[in-house]
């Protein structure tokens, strides 16, 4: 099931959305500069120029009042305040004083003052020169402390208004994860992650990305099936890009409003047609008020037509648009089967990787490493196996569906299980594991790379290789001519319908490449007229084959082409209290998450997590799709953002003319032109790598690979 964030705008709508982020973003600028204005203006520094973006080329709309030019200039990457005998580069030192020094016979106050090599000047007592270095600090210091007291009244106001977020529910679990092992499912709710109480996902992503990997992070989990609360630890992955413990995204029963179902599914096919915004209320007339119970009638019905009730049209409360709606009619659709399909490839099986704790797998100490050589029935339980031969089954792919069942009988299976190892002092082991299947009422679809195959039924998740064990007879596979031994190293294919039709290619290498579940979920979208190009390996020869998916007798898939929302809610302060409550924690939670984010940066945070101009952009317009309320959250973190990085003690930045301040207090006169100048320098030439690295990922020059 896809899930689409935004729906197709209006033209009024995007010219709204350009104005909202472009306000937003000046407005965050603009206090910044402000509060370096509004000090230095305090400390009776004259402030020649106020402006908002900069005057390249003399290219500005300005006006002068007073002493002071204001202005917009033509590069819209920040702003500044020139004041009289200041210079962003603290290089251009003894230029400064030049600029500071008054004239002989002049009526203008003067001040005397100690350049970086000892001697004495006397300049006009309203240069920032002439100012003590605590005034200087102070003045320096301003833009920071106004963006962090801006943060807090944005956030302030967003709660006044409604910030919608994303709940903490399970949408899904990727196989072998560490929720995946803890045994989290569809449904459960994170009501806890470390200290934070009732999360948002948003919360859940940055408390993982920048949790302790080796410890852990406490989540306290509500569980669907029993109400109950359980506390738990997840240690995330990172296998490349950032950490992951495995939890998707919630999803709702609002059909999309562009696309509700994708093109050539069941769904798109039965009649009469779904619409957009139309939300499941009932399956076989019982109904349903959770995606989990949707998911449940899904699995267990696969083979069957499903009768869809749908609530079309109605209204949301007008202080919340993700509510329940009232009014409207009814429509009861039905929806057929999804057949599975196949290419006639059975692929190697690999080992275990994952084991889901509470399971009786995990009971039975089966364990990552292991191998399945054979399932048959417990003894006395039937004469047959599931499969004939001495091999795992007959394809390693369509075990979790024969299994799910097998369970709906009640079965005991025997397991021949090969133990590693490591697991057994040195010696590989093997032994019979008798265990009963349990009932099946969830997916874990295998839609990520190098996510391994999960069996629910047994709760194991194992590789499947990209190595082919047999060709089925009679198959496409079959008449293109592969055969046992080949070995698959790139699929390209497109889904049809889909908005921006490009080829998928999906890679497979024998040094950790496992994307074979990955490239079979995503095969159920293809029709039977639909190819697939296959390019593998026999020996030194390089082949390739053209296929077109074929049915699969007596398999189905459960889904059926439903393309629902992800659940959003509004979070709405009830008192100007709870107002400055949430205002506060949401300041602070920003500016300590930028903290772990640079500290982290560089080893469990990618450097390609970095965003530029362009990023900023972006993410600040999809706030403003989701509301007013979004986008000034988006604005607190942007502003806490730039108070911490601009404070870093960097030439250039207003963290680097803290430094030299602080030596200039401490030494009793400025530091050398030399030394600034190699300071300057270096902290210059990192600006502009820094900036070229991320403008870099803003176009894709640069994979993120996160």
């Amino acid at each position: 099931m896809g899930i689409c964030l935004i729906a197709v705008a209006t033209q009024m709508e995007w010219i709204i959305v350009i104005l909202q982020v472009a306000l937003g973003l000046g407005a965050v600028i603009f206090v910044h500069e402000l509060g370096h204005f509004a000090v230095a203006k305090m400390c009776g520094v004259k402030c020649e120029k106020f402006f908002i973006g900069f005057d390249i080329g003399g290219y500005k709309l300005s006006h002068k009042w007073g002493e002071t030019e204001y202005g917009i200039g033509i590069l819209p990457l920040g702003g500044y305040v020139k004041m009289l005998g200041q210079d962003d580069n603290p290089a251009n030192i003894a230029e400064q004083v030049r600029e500071s020094q008054v004239r002989e016979g002049s009526n203008i106050q003067t001040k005397e003052i100690v350049g970086p090599d000892g001697t004495k000047y006397e300049v006009d007592s309203r240069s920032y020169l002439a100012k003590s270095v605590p005034q200087r600090m102070a003045i320096i210091s301003a833009g920071v402390i106004m963006n962090v007291i801006f943060a807090f009244i944005f956030a302030v106001i967003a709660y006044g208004i409604g910030v919608p977020y994303i709940p903490c529910i399970v949408g899904q679990t990727s196989p072998g994860s560490a929720a995946y092992q803890a045994g989290i499912r569809t449904g459960d709710e994170i009501t806890r992650i470390g200290n934070v109480e009732n999360p948002s996902f948003t919360d859940l992503k940055s408390g993982v990305t920048l949790g302790d990997l080796e410890k852990g992070i406490p989540f306290t989990v509500l569980r669907a099936s029993t109400g109950k609360e359980e506390d738990i630890i997840l240690k995330p992955r990172q296998d490349s890009g950032l950490p992951k413990v495995g939890i998707i995204a919630p999803f709702s029963l609002r059909l999309n409003e562009e696309m509700p179902v994708a093109k050539g599914s069941p769904a798109a096919e039965a009649t009469p047609k779904f619409q957009g915004n139309d939300e499941i209320v009932a399956i076989n007339g019982q109904p349903i008020t959770e995606y989990y119970q949707l998911v449940s009638a899904l699995v267990e019905q696969a083979a069957e037509p499903l009768e869809v009730t749908v609530q079309r049209g109605g209204k949301a409360p007008k202080d919340n648009p993700f509510g329940p709606r009232t009014g409207g009619t009814t429509e009861t659709i039905t929806v057929a089967p999804l057949p599975t399909h196949s290419l006639g490839l059975v692929m190697e099986p690999g080992k275990i990787v994952a084991v889901e704790q509470g399971s009786e797998a995990a009971a039975k100490k089966i364990a990552p490493g292991d191998f399945i050589d054979k399932i048959s029935y417990a003894p006395g339980a039937a004469a047959s196996e599931v499969v004939e031969g001495d091999r795992l089954f007959g394809d390693p792919m369509m075990l979790p569906e024969q299994l799910r069942k097998l369970a709906l009988e009640g079965r005991t299976i025997e397991l021949t299980v090969r133990h590693s190892a490591a697991a057994s002092d040195g010696k590989q082991t093997t032994e019979p594991v008798e265990l009963r299947l349990r009932n099946v009422t969830w997916v874990e679809p295998s839609w990520l790379d190098n996510d391994p195959l999960s069996v629910p039924a047994l709760g194991i998740a194992y590789r499947v290789l990209n190595r082919v064990d047999h060709v089925i007879p009679d198959s496409p596979a079959a008449a293109a001519g592969m055969q046992s031994g080949d070995v698959v190293t790139e699929a390209e294919f497109t889904i049809a319908g889909m908005k921006e039709p490009k080829p998928i290619i999906i890679k497979f290498n024998e040094k950790g490449g496992h994307n074979w579940p990955k490239f079979t979920y995503l095969l159920q979208s293809l029709s039977t007229n639909d190819e697939v190009k296959l390019t593998y390996q026999r020996g030194t020869e390089t082949l390739t084959a053209m296929l077109k998916p074929q049915i699969v007798p007596d398999s189905f898939e459960p889904e059926r082409g439903f393309n629902v929302v992800e659940v959003q809610r509004i979070r709405r302060a009830s008192s100007f209290g709870e107002q400055i409550k949430l205002g506060y924690r949401e300041t602070v939670n920003s500016l300590g998450m930028v903290y772990r984010f640079l500290r982290k940066l560089g080893t469990q945070v990618p450097l390609t997590s970095l965003g530029g101009p362009i990023t900023i952009a972006k993410a600040a317009g999809y706030s403003a799709f989701e509301g007013v309320g979004a986008l000034l959250v988006f604005l607190t973190m942007l502003s806490a953002n730039l108070a911490v990085i601009n404070f870093l003690p960097i030439p250039l930045l207003d963290g680097g003319h803290m430094v030299f301040l602080a030596w200039e207090g401490i030494r009793g006169r400025p530091a050398s032109e030399r030394f600034v100048v190699a300071l300057h320098t270096v902290g210059f030439v990192f600006i502009i790598s820094l900036m070229l690295f991320v403008i870099s990922l803003d176009f894709g020059w640069i994979d993120r690979n996160l």
